[in-house]
């Protein structure tokens, strides 16, 4: 009984657990935790006190901790030596006792007492994924591992072994929109060491950013390497063109070659290049500009038929096109892209149509399919589509000898594109982000002012001496009472 009385000794009830400080409830949860790890492993294994089973008679909402001590002790003595689907016994099994129970713990959990046992909240996780991997149904652990994440982390913007893991399995199973939750939300901060001594620093306070807990102590993400970051980047820029937001892949793919390396080109990062390039056609009519790295060269010289396509693109010749695409071929397929390349040719009509209004205030639809060499009925269900999708801000009408006519519109008040209301929800839809990521921004300003790296910095700093012998004294604004709007603020991030 002695073990029970450890068990149920935290939390307090609601009203005593109300009037801690978090420096309280810190020693305390530390304490408690310290106790548990004294109990006989075997009393977790077993999963019973006396003639009473643990998964029944604790809370996971609110005994959290034991709980999942349970939850992963049983796991590991069932699961971790299972490498095919018969080897998982039947109650891990999807739909099994025990795995409904690991997923009921997954949506309930106390996030606050999760931060102090972080390597084993991820355990747990992490048992989802092998499990739906082992039984060969991947779909059925996406909703518990991302409702996972969510809880222990709402924004989704520290980022973490989990969110890789998350997007991994949305792409084996091709579940695009699935992967969008996570992939929406701004990445703020990676998991970096705890300040010593600083307040904010203990788990259970109350964070402006999950990166105040999400540490690397915490253990809550596993060890996070560059290829890691490139990776996720990289799977996110499939997910967005595999859903046709070409700028969201865009600014993922960005992320990859603007990334600090050490002037050493990745494969992850010629993959990236080469999309971007095809990349930069549909979203701007031409290729990315971009920073000329010294491992951006590399890459450029294995990618040059890449940066012919998009030249060619830019020309406007659909001939050449066509047969620069042909002859390129089993390059298209060796790298995977021959689908992001009949994009960039079916966005070169596009854009032929488009630029029509440059010239025309109205065009019979059977001179376009002309130009484009289609059908006149194949060519109006194409200006159709171009006009639904809001890519073209035209309408079909009749004339009076029956006719089709392609009618351009200048103003978007007169044409069936967004509306002002629309533009302007958008707008500010945009600004609340924005301010949010400025936000964290400002976290991320400080953060780095606490840090040893930038004390030594600004020590340094204050011996130097202007060319007057005045002292230049720290360069670095902290206080955020300002700052330029127009500056692009994920460059430090």
């Amino acid at each position: 009984m002695a073990d029970a009385a450890v068990i149920f000794n935290f939390p307090p009830d609601q009203a005593a657990l109300e009037q801690l400080s978090p420096a309280e409830y810190d020693q305390h949860i530390r304490q408690y935790v310290a106790q548990l790890g004294r109990i006989n492993k075997a009393v977790w294994v077993v999963g019973q006190l006396g003639d009473q089973n643990l998964l029944e008679i604790l809370n996971p909402a609110v005994n959290s901790i034991p709980y999942l001590y349970v939850l992963t002790h049983q796991l590991s003595t069932k699961v971790d030596a299972a490498n095919i689907a018969l080897q998982v016994p039947d109650d891990c099994r999807p739909s099994g006792e025990l795995w409904l129970k690991l997923i009921n713990f997954l949506n309930v959990f106390d996030p606050i007492q999760m931060r102090y046992v972080g390597g084993d909240w991820r355990m747990a996780v992490e048992y989802v994924d092998k499990i739906v991997r082992l039984m060969d149904t991947p779909a059925i652990g996406l909703v518990p591992i991302r409702t996972a994440i969510s809880r222990m982390d709402p924004t989704m913007g520290t980022f973490t072994s989990l969110h890789l893991l998350y997007l991994r399995l949305c792409h084996e199973v091709r579940a695009y929109y699935e992967a969008l939750p996570v992939l929406d939300q701004y990445i703020h901060s990676f998991p970096s060491q705890p300040i010593a001594g600083a307040e904010f620093t203990l788990p259970c306070a109350d964070h402006f950013t999950s990166a105040g807990y999400i540490t690397q102590r915490s253990w809550i993400s596993d060890r996070i390497t560059a290829a890691d970051v490139h990776e996720y980047f990289l799977l996110g820029a499939n997910t967005y063109l595999a859903l046709r937001q070409y700028k969201q892949a865009q600014l993922f793919l960005e992320y990859i070659l603007t990334a600090p390396t050490q002037n050493v080109a990745s494969g992850l990062m010629a993959e990236a290049y080469r999309k971007w390039v095809l990349v930069g056609c549909l979203v701007d009519g031409g290729t990315i500009k971009t920073a000329n790295t010294h491992a951006l060269r590399t890459i450029k010289t294995a990618s040059k038929a890449y940066e012919t396509v998009a030249e060619i693109f830019q020309g406007g010749d659909p001939t050449r096109l066509q047969a620069e695409i042909d002859v390129g071929a089993q390059i298209w397929n060796e790298d995977g892209n021959t689908g992001l390349v009949r994009e960039v040719q079916e966005h070169q009509a596009k854009l032929f149509v488009k630029n029509l209004q440059k010239t025309y205030a109205a065009a019979p639809v059977s001179t376009v399919a002309k130009w484009l060499g289609q059908t006149p009925d194949a060519a109006e269900a194409y200006l159709k589509d171009l006009i639904d999708d809001g890519f073209l801000n035209a309408t079909i009408e009749q004339s009076a000898d029956g006719q089709q006519i392609l009618r351009f519109h200048s103003e978007l008040a007169t044409g069936p594109r967004k509306t002002k209301e629309q533009q302007l929800s958008e707008l500010m839809a945009q600004t609340n982000r924005t301010n949010e990521l400025a936000e964290h921004v400002k976290a991320a300003t400080q953060r780095l002012s606490l840090s040893k790296e930038y004390v030594e910095f600004a020590k340094k700093k204050a011996r130097q001496k202007d060319d007057s012998g005045q002292p230049l004294g720290e360069t670095m604004d902290t206080s955020w009472d300002a700052y330029d709007q127009d500056e692009d603020m994920m460059a430090d991030l």
